[in-house]
């Protein structure tokens, strides 16, 4: 190895003794463990032509590496500890993210809702076409129950509660969604509702039976029953007007401004009776007051509900059809209403229509009991001499206004009449069943049948 002359000591006397490194890094530079073909050759070296240096033997000197060994070390252990941090990281934040999540479903998943069956009375109103949700809402708004969502959890299993009518009901503030449901099901509740029957009239009427036995009844009108449903106790406390407020509206109020069906308020203006000028413009049926309301919008209510009522029948149709005028209609279904059971009125509006067609007076005795506000079957020869316009003994042609409320099958006989020439009919059963006559002797023969049967004496 001497032989590559880095370890010879200086002639001069100047040796050290220490190791050239630049001359061994040049000398270990021109040799190469594939050969001295593939060695390069140093500027100014005299080289044989076999490839030897001069003087020099050859190694072999294997390659240097790029970088002591375990240089990296550190690096390497510095981007594990990166990569452990990382996922510590990450699992941290994915169970937290976990934890809240069960923290919000638990709010979630918890409803507010009062306890007990709540405080001080509220009114409500359920409208045509809510739902439960609107329901809800409604209820919410009030201060009825703590939230939307609980109430809706109690009706979703509350088959009464998904059932519930239009109306007006009389609930508790700060009440629970059962509670709350319990309340709105239980119909002492559902306040401000009128029914009025078929063939009652607005005043007050005596019922007078055939048997002298049986005491006189009064039957309320519908003034009367539209009077008691808007008496609501709100808290023990009662707001209410009387039926003598309530007539007063009724005679004296624009029957436009109570909504009365745009074809009967030229004849309603025009009654000859201010107490009577309405009758016929409430339809039976259900009606929905708002508690609280004055006397005219009580009445407004069940008349505007009416006329909407009379706008959707064949009432107009009819009355071209037969030659009279839609009030004219509504008078005659009215009679119809108060002399023959269902079955037979298509044949009593057929016995009107003939007689006004001849003509001849109708002598309906139904005619007679409303001018003298009764109810009776059978009427006495001094009743019949009653002048009043509404007694059809005495007056030609059809009274002034309706004499009662007509139902659906009354008014639906009135504008689709059945045909035939009758002229004459007679209650002749207990059920209420008519004989019907062409002839003055055919009715006879009825009479003497109703009497036999103890209809009258």
């Amino acid at each position: 190895m001497n032989d590559l002359g880095i370890f010879d000591r200086r002639d001069d006397g100047g040796e050290t003794g220490d190791l050239d490194v630049d001359q061994l890094r040049a000398a270990l530079a021109g040799q190469s463990p594939a050969g001295p073909a593939s060695r390069p050759t140093a500027p100014g070296a005299n080289v044989p032509s076999d490839g030897h240096a001069a003087g020099m033997d050859l190694i072999s000197v294997p390659p240097r590496p790029t970088a002591p060994s375990g240089t990296d070390g550190p690096r390497r252990s510095r981007h594990r500890w990166s990569v452990v941090a990382a996922i510590v990281v990450l699992v941290v934040i994915v169970v937290a993210l976990a934890a809240g999540f069960v923290v919000w479903r638990s709010h979630a998943d918890t409803v507010a809702d009062y306890p007990g069956t709540g405080g001080d009375e509220v009114i409500v109103r359920v409208q045509s076409g809510d739902s439960t949700t609107d329901i809800a809402e409604t209820l919410s708004q009030a201060g009825v129950v703590a939230s939307v969502e609980a109430f809706q959890k109690q009706a979703a299993q509350d088959a009464d509660v998904q059932a519930l009518q239009p109306g007006y009901y009389r609930v508790r503030k700060d009440a629970s969604a059962q509670a709350a449901a319990d309340a709105l099901v239980d119909p002492v509740n559902h306040v401000g509702r009128v029914r009025l029957i078929p063939g009652r009239q607005l005043a007050d009427v005596t019922a007078v039976s055939t048997d002298p036995n049986v005491a006189p009844t009064v039957i309320p009108g519908y003034i009367s029953q539209i009077t008691e449903a808007s008496c609501v106790p709100v808290n023990g406390v009662s707001d209410c007007f009387t039926a003598d407020q309530l007539w007063e509206v009724a005679r004296t109020a624009d029957p436009a401004t109570l909504g009365v069906v745009e074809w009967a308020i030229d004849a309603v203006r025009s009654s000859p009776d201010p107490n009577r000028r309405l009758e016929g413009m409430i339809l039976p049926g259900d009606f929905d007051i708002p508690p609280g309301s004055t006397p005219e919008q009580a009445l407004r209510a069940v008349v505007s509900a009416s006329a909407a009522t009379w706008n959707t029948s064949d009432v107009k149709a009819a009355a071209g059809r037969l030659g009279v005028s839609p009030y004219q209609v509504a008078i005659i279904a009215s009679i119809v209403e108060r002399e023959g059971i269902t079955a037979d009125m298509p044949k009593v509006a057929r016995v009107i229509y003939n007689r006004l067609a001849l003509p001849m007076k109708l002598q309906m005795d139904s005619t007679v009991n409303y001018a003298l506000d009764r109810a009776s079957i059978a009427t006495s020869n001094d009743d019949r001499a009653n002048p009043s316009p509404w007694n059809t003994y005495a007056a030609d042609g059809l009274p002034p206004t309706p004499i009662s409320s007509p139902g659906k099958s009354a008014i639906a006989a009135a504008a689709q009449p059945a045909s035939g020439p009758l002229l004459y009919f007679v209650k002749i059963n207990q059920d209420g069943t008519s004989c019907f006559s062409n002839t003055i002797e055919e009715h006879n023969v009825c009479v003497a049948q109703a009497r036999a049967n103890g209809i009258f004496g």
